[in-house]
Protein backbone atom coordinates (compact mmCIF):
# COMPACT_ATOMS: atom_id res chain seq x y z
CA UNK A 1 0.00 0.00 0.00
CA UNK A 2 1.26 3.46 -0.84
CA UNK A 3 0.01 6.36 1.25
CA UNK A 4 0.15 10.09 0.60
CA UNK A 5 0.57 12.33 3.61
CA UNK A 6 0.04 15.83 2.23
CA UNK A 7 -2.76 17.77 3.91
CA UNK A 8 -4.66 20.92 3.04
CA UNK A 9 -5.85 21.74 -0.46
CA UNK A 10 -9.17 20.05 -1.26
CA UNK A 11 -9.40 18.16 2.06
CA UNK A 12 -9.56 19.72 5.52
CA UNK A 13 -6.95 18.54 8.00
CA UNK A 14 -9.75 17.27 10.25
CA UNK A 15 -10.63 14.72 7.58
CA UNK A 16 -7.05 13.72 6.84
CA UNK A 17 -7.07 10.70 9.17
CA UNK A 18 -9.05 8.84 6.50
CA UNK A 19 -7.00 8.88 3.28
CA UNK A 20 -8.75 8.56 -0.06
CA UNK A 21 -8.62 4.87 -0.93
CA UNK A 22 -7.71 3.74 -4.47
CA UNK A 23 -8.08 0.05 -5.29
CA UNK A 24 -6.78 -1.78 -8.34
CA UNK A 25 -5.98 -5.13 -9.81
CA UNK A 26 -2.36 -6.27 -10.00
CA UNK A 27 -1.67 -4.75 -13.42
CA UNK A 28 2.03 -4.21 -14.09
CA UNK A 29 3.58 -1.89 -15.16
CA UNK A 30 0.66 0.41 -14.26
CA UNK A 31 0.04 -0.67 -10.65
CA UNK A 32 1.77 -3.52 -8.84
CA UNK A 33 3.82 -4.47 -5.77
CA UNK A 34 7.57 -4.92 -6.08
CA UNK A 35 9.67 -6.00 -3.05
CA UNK A 36 6.81 -5.02 -0.78
CA UNK A 37 6.51 -1.52 -2.32
CA UNK A 38 3.53 -0.33 -4.33
CA UNK A 39 4.75 1.12 -7.64
CA UNK A 40 3.86 1.56 -11.30
CA UNK A 41 3.04 4.22 -13.88
CA UNK A 42 -0.40 5.03 -12.54
CA UNK A 43 0.86 5.01 -8.95
CA UNK A 44 3.51 7.62 -9.76
CA UNK A 45 1.10 9.72 -11.82
CA UNK A 46 -1.53 9.65 -9.07
CA UNK A 47 1.03 10.40 -6.36
CA UNK A 48 2.09 13.59 -8.13
CA UNK A 49 -1.49 14.66 -8.75
CA UNK A 50 -2.70 14.02 -5.20
CA UNK A 51 0.32 15.79 -3.75
CA UNK A 52 -0.50 18.87 -5.83
CA UNK A 53 -4.15 18.70 -4.78
CA UNK A 54 -3.25 18.26 -1.13
CA UNK A 55 -5.27 15.03 -0.84
CA UNK A 56 -4.05 12.17 1.42
CA UNK A 57 -4.54 8.77 -0.22
CA UNK A 58 -3.65 5.10 -0.19
CA UNK A 59 -3.18 2.90 -3.26
CA UNK A 60 -3.94 -0.83 -2.94
CA UNK A 61 -3.21 -2.74 -6.19
CA UNK A 62 -3.67 -6.29 -4.89
CA UNK A 63 -7.35 -7.09 -5.52
CA UNK A 64 -8.91 -9.20 -8.25
CA UNK A 65 -10.83 -6.78 -10.44
CA UNK A 66 -14.23 -8.10 -9.37
CA UNK A 67 -13.38 -7.32 -5.72
CA UNK A 68 -11.95 -3.86 -6.54
CA UNK A 69 -15.07 -2.98 -8.54
CA UNK A 70 -17.36 -4.18 -5.74
CA UNK A 71 -15.59 -1.90 -3.24
CA UNK A 72 -16.01 1.17 -5.46
CA UNK A 73 -19.55 0.27 -6.45
CA UNK A 74 -20.55 0.08 -2.78
CA UNK A 75 -18.61 3.19 -1.75
CA UNK A 76 -16.16 1.31 0.47
CA UNK A 77 -13.34 2.62 -1.74
CA UNK A 78 -13.15 6.01 -3.39
CA UNK A 79 -11.58 5.10 -6.74
CA UNK A 80 -10.59 2.20 -8.95
CA UNK A 81 -7.74 2.40 -11.48
CA UNK A 82 -7.44 1.00 -15.00
CA UNK A 83 -11.11 0.59 -15.81
CA UNK A 84 -13.15 1.59 -18.88
CA UNK A 85 -16.31 3.68 -18.88
CA UNK A 86 -19.28 1.41 -19.61
CA UNK A 87 -23.02 2.24 -19.48
CA UNK A 88 -23.65 -0.34 -16.74
CA UNK A 89 -20.96 1.24 -14.54
CA UNK A 90 -22.02 4.88 -14.84
CA UNK A 91 -24.62 4.86 -12.02
CA UNK A 92 -21.81 4.03 -9.58
CA UNK A 93 -18.91 6.22 -10.75
CA UNK A 94 -18.28 9.74 -12.04
CA UNK A 95 -17.55 10.09 -15.77
CA UNK A 96 -16.82 13.15 -17.91
CA UNK A 97 -18.90 13.66 -21.08
CA UNK A 98 -15.83 12.85 -23.20
CA UNK A 99 -15.28 9.57 -21.36
CA UNK A 100 -18.91 8.60 -21.81
CA UNK A 101 -18.92 9.53 -25.49
CA UNK A 102 -16.03 7.24 -26.45
CA UNK A 103 -18.28 4.19 -26.79
CA UNK A 104 -20.40 5.95 -29.41
CA UNK A 105 -17.89 8.22 -31.16
CA UNK A 106 -14.57 6.34 -30.70
CA UNK A 107 -12.97 9.76 -30.10
CA UNK A 108 -10.25 9.43 -27.47
CA UNK A 109 -11.09 11.57 -24.42
CA UNK A 110 -8.40 14.01 -23.27
CA UNK A 111 -8.86 12.81 -19.70
CA UNK A 112 -7.87 9.16 -20.02
CA UNK A 113 -5.35 7.49 -17.74
CA UNK A 114 -3.80 5.19 -20.38
CA UNK A 115 -4.67 3.49 -23.64
CA UNK A 116 -5.10 -0.26 -23.55
CA UNK A 117 -4.62 -2.53 -26.56
CA UNK A 118 -6.06 -6.03 -26.16
CA UNK A 119 -4.67 -9.02 -28.06
CA UNK A 120 -5.11 -12.77 -27.78
CA UNK A 121 -2.35 -14.65 -25.97
CA UNK A 122 -1.74 -18.27 -26.99
CA UNK A 123 0.37 -21.23 -25.95
CA UNK A 124 3.55 -21.15 -28.09
CA UNK A 125 3.06 -24.78 -29.06
CA UNK A 126 -0.12 -23.84 -30.93
CA UNK A 127 0.83 -20.35 -32.15
CA UNK A 128 1.23 -21.53 -35.77
CA UNK A 129 -2.12 -23.30 -35.72
CA UNK A 130 -4.38 -20.92 -33.82
CA UNK A 131 -5.35 -17.83 -35.79
CA UNK A 132 -7.63 -14.89 -35.11
CA UNK A 133 -9.27 -13.92 -38.40
CA UNK A 134 -12.78 -13.34 -37.04
CA UNK A 135 -14.94 -14.35 -34.09
CA UNK A 136 -16.93 -16.59 -36.44
CA UNK A 137 -13.71 -18.42 -37.30
CA UNK A 138 -12.90 -18.88 -33.58
CA UNK A 139 -16.37 -20.27 -33.01
CA UNK A 140 -16.02 -22.69 -35.96
CA UNK A 141 -12.67 -23.85 -34.61
CA UNK A 142 -14.28 -24.43 -31.18
CA UNK A 143 -11.60 -22.34 -29.52
CA UNK A 144 -11.78 -22.15 -25.74
CA UNK A 145 -11.33 -18.56 -24.56
CA UNK A 146 -10.44 -17.58 -21.01
CA UNK A 147 -12.15 -14.47 -19.63
CA UNK A 148 -11.98 -12.60 -16.32
CA UNK A 149 -14.92 -12.04 -14.01
CA UNK A 150 -16.57 -8.60 -14.44
CA UNK A 151 -14.36 -7.62 -17.41
CA UNK A 152 -16.26 -5.98 -20.29
CA UNK A 153 -13.94 -6.81 -23.24
CA UNK A 154 -15.18 -6.08 -26.76
CA UNK A 155 -18.92 -6.42 -27.32
CA UNK A 156 -18.33 -8.54 -30.42
CA UNK A 157 -16.21 -10.99 -28.43
CA UNK A 158 -18.84 -11.35 -25.71
CA UNK A 159 -21.68 -11.87 -28.20
CA UNK A 160 -19.81 -14.24 -30.54
CA UNK A 161 -21.06 -17.43 -28.87
CA UNK A 162 -17.55 -18.64 -28.03
CA UNK A 163 -16.87 -21.30 -25.45
CA UNK A 164 -15.54 -19.29 -22.50
CA UNK A 165 -13.93 -20.28 -19.21
CA UNK A 166 -14.10 -17.68 -16.43
CA UNK A 167 -11.19 -16.86 -14.11
CA UNK A 168 -10.76 -14.55 -11.12
CA UNK A 169 -7.28 -13.20 -11.91
CA UNK A 170 -5.03 -12.65 -14.92
CA UNK A 171 -2.41 -14.94 -13.37
CA UNK A 172 -4.98 -17.77 -13.27
CA UNK A 173 -5.80 -17.18 -16.94
CA UNK A 174 -2.18 -17.26 -18.08
CA UNK A 175 -1.46 -20.40 -16.05
CA UNK A 176 -4.49 -22.11 -17.61
CA UNK A 177 -3.22 -21.11 -21.05
CA UNK A 178 0.23 -22.54 -20.40
CA UNK A 179 -1.34 -25.79 -19.13
CA UNK A 180 -3.53 -26.18 -22.23
CA UNK A 181 -6.84 -25.73 -20.37
CA UNK A 182 -7.81 -22.88 -22.73
CA UNK A 183 -6.68 -21.93 -26.24
CA UNK A 184 -6.80 -18.14 -26.10
CA UNK A 185 -6.65 -15.52 -23.37
CA UNK A 186 -7.40 -11.85 -24.16
CA UNK A 187 -5.31 -9.32 -22.25
CA UNK A 188 -3.66 -5.93 -22.71
CA UNK A 189 -0.46 -6.49 -24.68
CA UNK A 190 1.90 -4.57 -22.36
CA UNK A 191 0.40 -5.94 -19.15
CA UNK A 192 0.36 -9.46 -20.56
CA UNK A 193 4.01 -9.46 -21.59
CA UNK A 194 5.00 -8.03 -18.19
CA UNK A 195 2.98 -10.64 -16.29
CA UNK A 196 4.32 -13.54 -18.36
CA UNK A 197 7.84 -12.50 -17.43
CA UNK A 198 6.92 -12.27 -13.72
CA UNK A 199 5.11 -15.64 -13.81
CA UNK A 200 8.01 -17.35 -15.58
CA UNK A 201 5.79 -18.16 -18.58
CA UNK A 202 7.42 -15.96 -21.25
CA UNK A 203 8.95 -19.04 -22.92
CA UNK A 204 5.65 -20.92 -23.15
CA UNK A 205 3.11 -18.22 -24.01
CA UNK A 206 3.12 -15.67 -26.83
CA UNK A 207 0.55 -13.37 -28.44
CA UNK A 208 -1.24 -13.01 -31.74
CA UNK A 209 -0.42 -9.58 -33.22
CA UNK A 210 -3.91 -8.61 -34.41
CA UNK A 211 -5.66 -6.12 -32.11
CA UNK A 212 -8.96 -7.13 -30.50
CA UNK A 213 -9.89 -3.69 -29.21
CA UNK A 214 -8.31 -0.41 -28.15
CA UNK A 215 -9.94 1.73 -25.50
CA UNK A 216 -9.05 4.31 -22.85
CA UNK A 217 -8.60 3.17 -19.27
CA UNK A 218 -9.55 5.63 -16.54
CA UNK A 219 -9.30 6.37 -12.85
CA UNK A 220 -12.97 6.12 -11.85
CA UNK A 221 -14.27 7.70 -8.64
CA UNK A 222 -17.20 6.31 -6.64
CA UNK A 223 -20.55 8.11 -6.49
CA UNK A 224 -21.41 6.06 -3.38
CA UNK A 225 -18.39 7.11 -1.30
CA UNK A 226 -18.93 9.58 1.54
CA UNK A 227 -15.35 10.89 1.28
CA UNK A 228 -15.39 14.69 1.75
CA UNK A 229 -15.44 16.80 -1.41
CA UNK A 230 -14.95 13.80 -3.70
CA UNK A 231 -17.14 15.35 -6.41
CA UNK A 232 -14.55 18.15 -6.73
CA UNK A 233 -11.48 15.95 -6.26
CA UNK A 234 -12.20 13.76 -9.27
CA UNK A 235 -12.59 16.74 -11.65
CA UNK A 236 -9.39 18.31 -10.31
CA UNK A 237 -7.62 14.96 -10.72
CA UNK A 238 -8.26 14.99 -14.47
CA UNK A 239 -7.33 18.65 -14.81
CA UNK A 240 -3.94 17.86 -13.29
CA UNK A 241 -3.58 14.75 -15.46
CA UNK A 242 -4.03 16.86 -18.60
CA UNK A 243 -1.35 19.26 -17.31
CA UNK A 244 1.03 16.33 -16.76
CA UNK A 245 0.52 15.25 -20.35
CA UNK A 246 0.90 18.73 -21.81
CA UNK A 247 4.14 19.35 -19.91
CA UNK A 248 5.74 16.05 -20.98
CA UNK A 249 5.96 14.92 -17.36
CA UNK A 250 3.58 12.02 -18.01
CA UNK A 251 5.73 10.81 -20.91
CA UNK A 252 8.83 10.85 -18.74
CA UNK A 253 7.12 8.57 -16.20
CA UNK A 254 5.90 6.14 -18.86
CA UNK A 255 9.27 5.91 -20.60
CA UNK A 256 11.01 4.89 -17.36
CA UNK A 257 8.75 1.83 -17.10
CA UNK A 258 8.21 1.13 -20.81
CA UNK A 259 11.15 2.38 -22.88
CA UNK A 260 10.01 3.09 -26.44
CA UNK A 261 10.63 0.04 -28.55
CA UNK A 262 9.15 -2.78 -30.59
CA UNK A 263 8.45 -6.24 -29.11
CA UNK A 264 9.29 -8.29 -32.25
CA UNK A 265 12.57 -9.05 -34.02
CA UNK A 266 12.49 -7.36 -37.44
CA UNK A 267 13.78 -9.26 -40.48
CA UNK A 268 14.31 -5.99 -42.40
CA UNK A 269 13.81 -2.23 -42.31
CA UNK A 270 10.32 -0.73 -42.11
CA UNK A 271 9.41 0.69 -45.53
CA UNK A 272 7.51 4.00 -45.62
CA UNK A 273 6.19 5.01 -49.05
CA UNK A 274 4.88 8.40 -50.14
CA UNK A 275 4.41 10.75 -53.02
CA UNK A 276 6.86 13.63 -53.35
CA UNK A 277 5.02 16.39 -51.51
CA UNK A 278 7.34 19.24 -50.58
CA UNK A 279 7.83 20.52 -47.95
CA UNK A 280 6.70 17.35 -46.15
CA UNK A 281 8.55 14.65 -48.10
CA UNK A 282 10.64 15.09 -51.25
CA UNK A 283 14.00 14.23 -52.77
CA UNK A 284 16.97 16.50 -52.21
CA UNK A 285 20.29 15.44 -53.72
CA UNK A 286 18.56 12.11 -54.43
CA UNK A 287 17.84 11.56 -50.72
CA UNK A 288 14.47 11.86 -48.88
CA UNK A 289 14.07 15.19 -47.10
CA UNK A 290 11.30 17.32 -45.61
CA UNK A 291 9.34 17.88 -42.42
CA UNK A 292 7.88 14.37 -42.21
CA UNK A 293 11.27 12.82 -42.94
CA UNK A 294 12.70 14.74 -39.98
CA UNK A 295 9.77 13.65 -37.81
CA UNK A 296 10.34 10.02 -38.84
CA UNK A 297 14.01 10.27 -37.92
CA UNK A 298 13.08 11.40 -34.41
CA UNK A 299 10.28 8.84 -33.90
CA UNK A 300 11.96 5.76 -35.34
CA UNK A 301 15.15 6.63 -33.48
CA UNK A 302 13.23 6.50 -30.22
CA UNK A 303 11.66 3.19 -31.18
CA UNK A 304 15.11 1.92 -32.18
CA UNK A 305 13.65 0.50 -35.40
CA UNK A 306 15.48 0.59 -38.77
CA UNK A 307 13.49 2.15 -41.61
CA UNK A 308 13.67 3.67 -45.08
CA UNK A 309 11.56 6.18 -47.03
CA UNK A 310 10.71 5.50 -50.67
CA UNK A 311 9.10 8.21 -52.84
CA UNK A 312 6.96 7.46 -55.89
CA UNK A 313 4.04 8.89 -57.86
CA UNK A 314 0.97 8.38 -55.68
CA UNK A 315 -0.59 5.60 -57.78
CA UNK A 316 2.68 3.61 -57.53
CA UNK A 317 2.96 4.18 -53.75
CA UNK A 318 -0.63 3.04 -53.30
CA UNK A 319 -0.06 -0.07 -55.43
CA UNK A 320 2.87 -1.07 -53.20
CA UNK A 321 0.67 -0.69 -50.13
CA UNK A 322 -2.12 -2.75 -51.72
CA UNK A 323 0.32 -5.56 -52.48
CA UNK A 324 1.88 -5.51 -49.00
CA UNK A 325 5.25 -4.39 -50.38
CA UNK A 326 5.23 -1.31 -48.16
CA UNK A 327 4.73 -1.16 -44.38
CA UNK A 328 3.35 2.36 -43.91
CA UNK A 329 2.17 5.29 -46.02
CA UNK A 330 3.11 8.90 -45.32
CA UNK A 331 0.67 11.76 -45.94
CA UNK A 332 -2.53 9.86 -46.62
CA UNK A 333 -6.00 10.79 -45.38
CA UNK A 334 -8.71 8.53 -43.99
CA UNK A 335 -11.03 6.99 -46.55
CA UNK A 336 -13.38 4.11 -45.78
CA UNK A 337 -12.51 2.33 -49.04
CA UNK A 338 -8.86 2.20 -47.95
CA UNK A 339 -9.60 0.24 -44.77
CA UNK A 340 -8.97 -3.10 -46.50
CA UNK A 341 -5.35 -1.96 -46.99
CA UNK A 342 -4.54 0.42 -44.14
CA UNK A 343 -4.79 0.25 -40.33
CA UNK A 344 -6.56 3.35 -39.03
CA UNK A 345 -7.07 4.28 -35.37
CA UNK A 346 -10.60 4.92 -34.03
CA UNK A 347 -9.85 8.66 -33.70
CA UNK A 348 -8.71 8.81 -37.33
CA UNK A 349 -11.93 7.15 -38.48
CA UNK A 350 -14.04 9.43 -36.30
CA UNK A 351 -12.74 12.62 -37.92
CA UNK A 352 -14.91 12.07 -40.99
CA UNK A 353 -18.08 12.09 -38.86
CA UNK A 354 -17.25 14.19 -35.79
CA UNK A 355 -14.66 16.57 -37.26
CA UNK A 356 -12.50 16.18 -34.14
CA UNK A 357 -8.81 16.30 -34.97
CA UNK A 358 -7.21 12.94 -34.05
CA UNK A 359 -4.20 13.17 -31.71
CA UNK A 360 -2.17 10.90 -34.01
CA UNK A 361 -2.28 13.00 -37.18
CA UNK A 362 0.89 13.80 -39.08
CA UNK A 363 -0.04 17.24 -40.47
CA UNK A 364 -3.11 19.29 -41.35
CA UNK A 365 -3.95 19.97 -44.98
CA UNK A 366 -6.03 22.78 -46.50
CA UNK A 367 -7.05 22.35 -50.12
CA UNK A 368 -7.61 25.31 -52.46
CA UNK A 369 -8.14 25.74 -56.19
CA UNK A 370 -5.01 26.73 -58.12
CA UNK A 371 -5.52 28.82 -61.28
CA UNK A 372 -3.40 30.41 -63.97
CA UNK A 373 -2.64 34.00 -62.90
CA UNK A 374 -3.66 35.51 -66.22
CA UNK A 375 -7.13 34.02 -65.77
CA UNK A 376 -7.48 34.47 -61.99
CA UNK A 377 -9.82 37.47 -62.14
CA UNK A 378 -12.18 35.78 -64.58
CA UNK A 379 -12.39 32.47 -62.70
CA UNK A 380 -14.34 32.53 -59.44
CA UNK A 381 -15.23 29.89 -56.88
CA UNK A 382 -18.52 30.38 -55.06
CA UNK A 383 -19.78 26.79 -54.93
CA UNK A 384 -19.39 23.48 -56.72
CA UNK A 385 -22.79 24.10 -58.33
CA UNK A 386 -21.46 27.39 -59.72
CA UNK A 387 -18.34 25.64 -61.11
CA UNK A 388 -20.50 23.08 -62.86
CA UNK A 389 -22.88 25.77 -64.14
CA UNK A 390 -19.97 27.77 -65.60
CA UNK A 391 -18.54 24.67 -67.23
CA UNK A 392 -15.10 24.98 -65.62
CA UNK A 393 -12.71 22.13 -66.36
CA UNK A 394 -11.18 20.71 -63.17
CA UNK A 395 -8.00 18.64 -62.84
CA UNK A 396 -7.64 15.84 -60.30
CA UNK A 397 -4.91 13.38 -59.34
CA UNK A 398 -5.27 9.66 -59.92
CA UNK A 399 -6.36 7.73 -56.79
CA UNK A 400 -6.64 10.89 -54.65
CA UNK A 401 -9.53 11.27 -52.21
CA UNK A 402 -11.29 14.63 -52.08
CA UNK A 403 -14.18 15.79 -49.91
CA UNK A 404 -17.60 14.09 -50.50
CA UNK A 405 -19.17 17.34 -51.79
CA UNK A 406 -16.46 17.64 -54.44
CA UNK A 407 -16.79 14.00 -55.48
CA UNK A 408 -20.59 14.22 -55.71
CA UNK A 409 -20.71 17.50 -57.65
CA UNK A 410 -20.41 15.79 -61.07
CA UNK A 411 -17.84 18.30 -62.34
CA UNK A 412 -16.07 18.16 -65.67
CA UNK A 413 -12.87 16.39 -64.53
CA UNK A 414 -9.61 15.46 -66.21
CA UNK A 415 -7.27 13.12 -64.29
CA UNK A 416 -3.49 13.48 -64.01
CA UNK A 417 -0.81 11.11 -62.65
CA UNK A 418 0.91 13.65 -60.36
CA UNK A 419 1.02 17.26 -59.16
CA UNK A 420 3.61 18.33 -61.78
CA UNK A 421 1.25 17.23 -64.53
CA UNK A 422 -1.71 19.01 -62.93
CA UNK A 423 0.14 22.32 -62.58
CA UNK A 424 1.49 22.04 -66.12
CA UNK A 425 -2.05 21.43 -67.37
CA UNK A 426 -3.11 24.73 -65.77
CA UNK A 427 -0.35 26.58 -67.58
CA UNK A 428 -1.30 24.92 -70.88
CA UNK A 429 -4.97 25.82 -70.17
CA UNK A 430 -6.09 22.20 -70.52
CA UNK A 431 -7.97 22.81 -67.26
CA UNK A 432 -9.28 25.88 -65.47
CA UNK A 433 -9.00 24.82 -61.81
CA UNK A 434 -6.71 22.39 -60.01
CA UNK A 435 -7.42 21.39 -56.37
CA UNK A 436 -4.31 20.81 -54.27
CA UNK A 437 -3.07 21.32 -50.73
CA UNK A 438 -2.08 24.98 -50.50
CA UNK A 439 1.35 24.44 -48.91
CA UNK A 440 2.28 21.55 -51.20
CA UNK A 441 1.02 23.41 -54.28
CA UNK A 442 3.07 26.52 -53.52
CA UNK A 443 6.21 24.44 -52.90
CA UNK A 444 5.65 22.59 -56.18
CA UNK A 445 5.26 25.86 -58.09
CA UNK A 446 8.57 27.14 -56.69
CA UNK A 447 10.27 23.91 -57.74
CA UNK A 448 8.80 24.16 -61.26
CA UNK A 449 9.59 27.86 -61.57
CA UNK A 450 5.89 28.66 -62.01
CA UNK A 451 5.22 30.85 -58.95
CA UNK A 452 4.73 33.90 -61.17
CA UNK A 453 2.46 32.02 -63.56
CA UNK A 454 0.08 30.11 -61.25
CA UNK A 455 -1.70 31.31 -58.10
CA UNK A 456 -4.60 30.06 -55.96
CA UNK A 457 -8.09 31.18 -54.98
CA UNK A 458 -7.97 31.93 -51.20
CA UNK A 459 -11.34 30.35 -50.42
CA UNK A 460 -10.58 26.85 -49.00
CA UNK A 461 -12.28 23.78 -50.43
CA UNK A 462 -11.83 21.60 -47.34
CA UNK A 463 -9.36 20.75 -44.59
CA UNK A 464 -8.36 17.31 -43.36
CA UNK A 465 -5.62 15.65 -41.34
CA UNK A 466 -2.98 13.67 -43.17
CA UNK A 467 -1.87 10.52 -41.39
CA UNK A 468 0.72 7.77 -41.38
CA UNK A 469 -1.31 4.53 -41.30
CA UNK A 470 0.43 1.18 -41.44
CA UNK A 471 -0.31 -1.54 -43.99
CA UNK A 472 -2.43 -4.52 -42.95
CA UNK A 473 -0.80 -6.80 -45.50
CA UNK A 474 2.77 -6.01 -44.39
CA UNK A 475 5.01 -9.04 -43.97
CA UNK A 476 6.48 -7.58 -40.76
CA UNK A 477 5.33 -9.33 -37.56
CA UNK A 478 2.99 -7.39 -35.28
CA UNK A 479 2.49 -4.43 -37.62
CA UNK A 480 -0.40 -3.06 -35.53
CA UNK A 481 1.77 -3.08 -32.41
CA UNK A 482 4.39 -1.08 -34.29
CA UNK A 483 1.73 1.38 -35.43
CA UNK A 484 0.48 1.81 -31.86
CA UNK A 485 4.00 2.55 -30.58
CA UNK A 486 4.61 4.92 -33.50
CA UNK A 487 1.38 6.85 -32.88
CA UNK A 488 2.02 7.07 -29.15
CA UNK A 489 5.45 8.58 -29.79
CA UNK A 490 3.89 10.97 -32.33
CA UNK A 491 1.36 12.14 -29.71
CA UNK A 492 4.18 12.66 -27.21
CA UNK A 493 6.19 14.58 -29.80
CA UNK A 494 3.30 17.00 -30.24
CA UNK A 495 2.54 17.27 -26.51
CA UNK A 496 6.16 18.14 -25.69
CA UNK A 497 6.40 20.84 -28.39
CA UNK A 498 9.13 18.94 -30.25
CA UNK A 499 7.02 18.62 -33.38
CA UNK A 500 6.69 22.41 -33.60
CA UNK A 501 10.44 22.74 -33.06
CA UNK A 502 11.12 20.38 -36.00
CA UNK A 503 8.84 22.43 -38.27
CA UNK A 504 10.38 25.72 -37.15
CA UNK A 505 13.92 24.42 -37.68
CA UNK A 506 13.01 23.19 -41.16
CA UNK A 507 11.52 26.58 -42.04
CA UNK A 508 14.62 28.41 -40.75
CA UNK A 509 16.87 26.15 -42.81
CA UNK A 510 14.79 26.63 -45.94
CA UNK A 511 14.76 30.40 -45.51
CA UNK A 512 18.53 30.44 -45.09
CA UNK A 513 18.96 28.54 -48.36
CA UNK A 514 16.78 30.89 -50.41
Amino acid sequence: MIAGCVYGGLVNSADAAAPLRIVAEHYPPYEYVSDGVVTGINVEVTSRIMERLGVPFEYVPTYPFSRAWALVRSGHAEAVASVSCQPARRPYVYCTPEQQAFGETAVMPRDYLWLTRYVFFVNKRYADVLKFESYEQLRRDASRVGVLKDYTYDGKLLSAGLKTVKYISSADGFKALSEGKIDLFPMDETVGRWMLRDLGLADSVTMLPRTIVEKPYLMMFSRKSSYPNLSSIWTKYYEELRKLRDSGEYADIVNRYIPPGYPYPLPRSVVFVAEEWAPFEYLKDEKPAGINVAVLKRLMGRLNVPYEVQLYPWSRAWMLAERGRADAVLSVSYKATREHVLCYTPEQRAFADAGTLPPDYLWMSEYVFFVKKSRAEALVFESYEQIKRNGYRVGTNKDYSYCPEFMEADLSVREYPDTDSGMSALVAEEIDLYPMDRTVGQAELRELGLSEVVTFIPKPLFSKPYLCPFVKGSSLPGIQALMQNFNEQLRLLRASGEYDEIVAEFQRTQKGQE
